[in-house]
Formats: structure tokens, C-alpha cells, sequence
């Protein structure tokens, strides 16, 4: 018997979560935390200690997921939600209507959601909606409390909205405070059959890949009986077939995918007349990139007295922090340059392609990683991040292309787990055990769905 079975079974009754294959590289290194912070070896006593210690476990926890997230997320969705169902909804039902986000990690789902409907019904929404977001890892729902963030969640959200909900403060940005107060976080076991709060729209998107079927028939079940009449349960994109079990009817309007009870019809959906009150100002915040292109004299010159080498490796760190702060023009400037000097650099080349991507320019995105891979075929992020191009609709492809590029991220990080990946000065910005995590779960849905002839 493997020595991680006691602790698979344990987090697979409590909270449905399935460890197997790569998933179980989570559990070695939550293991191997948990021994040096008890000071305990043996498994057994491990998990009694997890059992009895509410605090250990779900530090335990927190290290099984990967909160791979961001705001405006899938915003189709989200977008038909604001603009069509839920005004539709407002007609057939008194408000306040209920939302719950299930798999919340550290918010940006339900912050991006209470925007969109700012936006949609200006300061009426706080009175016409409740949102409840809730998830296992309290760590995650701290952050999301807290409200701060940088970095990769901004690298969809609309300029305009960044620069309207949020205040840069101490290097990070923080929502306004009344979205805190709005939105109500909690923790949240979607496999606990004894809440009592029934919703209108239950959220429950990308979370579908730590569960097996069987699991995620019984979740299904536990998420249906919490739905009002006529309401609906959205899943993410790249899960919705996975979910479609036979437990609640699928159903597609607009475009988007919902499930909801078959006995239970939905409210006619038809486009609602925009309210007449006016929108809130923007706000300017620091850090936010002005309405000038930036140009070449923007970009820092390394010092005097670099090598070349260092000189390059200060430009590429110097790209990727503009990157990591979405300043994504900024980032183009310098990484232009760069690969006019370096064209088959490969840290560059990824760089780039990642920029063009957050600038909604896939087929350039594409060029790029194809220009690494050339250079080096080792490049597993390169593979991977142009497989995310094809799985999420940003391009069009054979079946076989996605595929294609999550086999050759496992393949490569199974015979070594801690490669860099033909990178000489920077480091991806997926870490190679949260790639494979996610690069076997997407490649599960790709084949599931190739099966099913989708």
C-alpha cells in the first residue's frame, strides 16, 4: 500500500478531492510539510493529526490546489449572466436574487461578477443581488477578503475596469471596499448536503478537475438541490460535457451552457433596456498605462558597466516584471527591442508570445512559442501555453493540436521534473508541477470530449 493512500482517503471523504496520477505531486510535497511541521513520520499518526487538528488540516489543504485564476475569466459567460439572465430573472422573481460562487479560490470570479453588474445596474445591484462565494482553502478565502491583488489577475480585465474598482497601494491593488462588504465569504464544502441557502445562479467553473465522475455526479446532486426553481448552474468552458452526467439538463442559450432541473423550465431570456443612471467616473490609479504608446526611451537601460550577458538577463527580468504587472505595452517595447538584437532568444520569444496573448493577438502569440519551440523543442511551457490557445477557443484547430501540446508538457516534465525548459535567465510563470496538474486535467477533457466526438 502506498504510503500517501491514508491521506488520499481522508481528503477524498471529506472533501471529494481526487490525488491520483499527477495530482498526487501536490500531496508528496503537503505531505513532506506536514512531517517537518509536526515532527511526526509515520502516516498513521499524520492523519489523526489532521483529524484532530482543524488549524494543520487546512494548511494541508491549501496545498493540494492550484488557484490558477483571474478576473474576467471566461467574461462570455459572465457578460451573458449580467446583460440577459439575470434581468430576465429580475422579471419572473422579487429580488434580492442569490449567487453563490463555489470554488472561489481568492475571489476574482465573484469580484469580476459584482462589477459586471455594477456596470449593468449601477449602485441598485448591491440591493438586487447577494453573491456568496465560498470555498475549502481559507488561505485562498483570506486573500479574497483582503481584496489585493497584481500581477497575471489583472491580464483580462478590461483597462477601464482596473482602473474604475481598484487603488494601487504599496505595490499591489486593492477593490473598492464596498465590493468587500458586498459580497459575502465563507467556507464552503461542496460536498455538505446540510446548508440551507438556495440560489438563482450557482457558479462552479474550472473547479471540475479535482473531482472524479463519480464525485462530481454526487457534487452535481448537492449543487442541484440548492438551486431555486428555474435557476441555473453554470460550469467553466472546458468542463461543461465532463458535467453533463444526467443529474440536472443542459440546456444553451446565446451561445453559453447551463444546467438546471428538466422539470423546472427557465424564464424567457430576452434583452433587457439598460438603466438610466449614470456610470461612476474612472478613477485614475498609479501604475495604470497612460493613453500615450510607450516608446523605446521608456525601457530602463541596463547599467554602464554590464556584460552583454547581464545586460540581456536585466532586460528580460526587467520585461518580465512589466509583464507580471500587466503593463503589457511596456513589455512589447522592451521585448521588441530585445529580439531585434536576440530574435531567437527563447526567453524572449516566450515572453513575447505571452504579451501578445494578454493582448488578445493569439495567432502572433502563436508565432512566438512556434519560434521557441524551433529553437528549443525542451520548451514545456512554450508547448503548453500554445495548447491553452487552442482549448480556449483563442484559436482555431485540428482536434489533435491541444492535444498535442499538454502530452508534450507531461512528457517533457516526466523525465525532468524540475526543468526549466530551454530558459536561460527567466523562470516560466507556471511552475512545472502546477503545469503537468493542469496540463493532465485539460488533456482529460480533450480526450473525454474527442470520445464523445465534440
Amino acid at each position: 500500500m502506498s504510503a500517501y493512500a491514508p491521506f488520499k482517503r481522508l481528503v477524498h471523504e471529506r472533501y471529494g478531492l481526487h490525488l491520483e496520477g499527477l495530482h498526487e505531486a501536490r500531496l508528496v510535497q503537503a505531505v513532506k510539510a506536514l512531517r517537518d511541521a509536526t515532527g511526526e513520520t509515520q502516516p498513521d499518526a499524520l492523519v489523526e493529526r489532521l483529524r484532530q487538528n482543524s488549524a494543520l488540516f487546512d494548511d494541508f489543504i491549501s496545498r493540494l490546489t492550484v488557484n490558477e485564476t483571474y478576473f474576467y475569466r471566461e467574461p462570455k459567460a459572465l457578460g451573458w449572466l449580467a446583460e440577459r439572465y439575470l434581468p430576465a430573472r429580475l422579471g419572473d422573481k422579487a429580488p434580492p436574487l442569490r449567487i453563490l460562487s463555489a470554488g472561489c479560490s481568492s475571489g476574482e470570479e465573484p469580484y469580476s461578477l459584482a462589477m459586471l453588474l455594477t456596470e449593468r445596474f449601477g449602485d441598485r445591484a448591491r440591493t438586487l443581488f447577494h453573491i456568496t462565494a465560498g470555498d475549502v482553502d481559507q488561505q485562498a478565502l483570506t486573500r479574497a477578503r483582503c481584496g489585493c491583488y497584481r500581477g497575471m489577475a489583472f491580464r483580462a480585465l478590461p483597462e477601464t475596469l482596473k482602473a474604475r474598482y481598484f487603488t494601487f497601494s504599496n505595490g499591489h491593488y486593492e477593490i473598492d471596499a464596498s465590493f468587500k462588504e458586498w459580497i459575502d465569504f465563507r467556507v464552503l464544502n461542496v460536498l455538505d448536503a446540510d446548508e440551507s441557502d438556495t440560489f438563482d445562479v450557482i457558479l462552479f467553473r474550472n473547479v471540475s478537475i479535482y473531482f472524479d465522475e463519480p464525485t462530481r455526479a454526487v457534487i452535481q446532486r448537492r449543487l442541484g438541490e440548492r438551486l431555486t426553481p428555474g435557476g441555473i448552474l453554470l460550469c467553466g468552458v472546458a468542463e461543461t460535457l465532463g458535467n453533463d452526467l444526467g443529474v440536472l439538463a443542459l440546456n444553451e442559450r446565446d451561445g453559453v451552457f447551463y444546467f438546471h432541473h428538466a422539470d423546472q423550465p427557465i424564464a424567457p431570456i430576452a434583452t433587457a433596456p439598460r438603466p438610466s443612471e449614470p456610470r461612476p467616473q474612472p478613477v485614475r490609479c498609479d501604475n495604470v498605462s497612460s493613453a500615450r504608446a510607450p516608446t523605446k526611451a521608456d525601457v530602463s537601460p541596463p547599467a554602464p558597466s554590464a556584460t552583454p550577458e547581464v545586460a540581456l538577463a536585466q532586460q528580460l527580468h526587467q520585461a518580465h516584471a512589466h509583464l507580471d504587472h500587466n503593463r503589457f505595452d511596456q513589455a512589447q517595447v522592451l521585448l521588441d527591442a530585445l529580439l531585434d538584437e536576440h530574435p531567437w532568444n527563447v526567453d524572449a520569444l516566450l515572453l513575447a508570445g505571452l504579451v501578445a496573448r494578454w493582448q488578445q493577438k493569439p495567432a502572433k502569440a502563436q508565432a512566438y512559442f512556434k519560434r521557441a519551440l524551433y529553437v528549443a523543442p525542451q520548451c514545456w511551457p512554450a508547448h503548453f501555453y500554445q495548447a491553452e490557445l487552442f482549448r480556449a477557443g483563442e484559436l482555431s484547430h485540428s482536434p489533435g493540436q491541444p492535444r498535442r501540446g499538454y502530452e508534450a508538457t507531461l512528457r517533457l516534465l516526466s523525465a525532468s521534473p524540475a526543468s526549466r525548459g530551454g530558459l536561460a535567465d527567466i523562470r516560466s510563470p507556471l511552475a512545472p508541477g502546477d503545469a503537468c496538474f493542469l496540463a493532465r486535467s485539460h488533456l482529460d477533457e480533450v480526450v473525454r470530449s474527442a470520445r464523445r466526438g465534440d
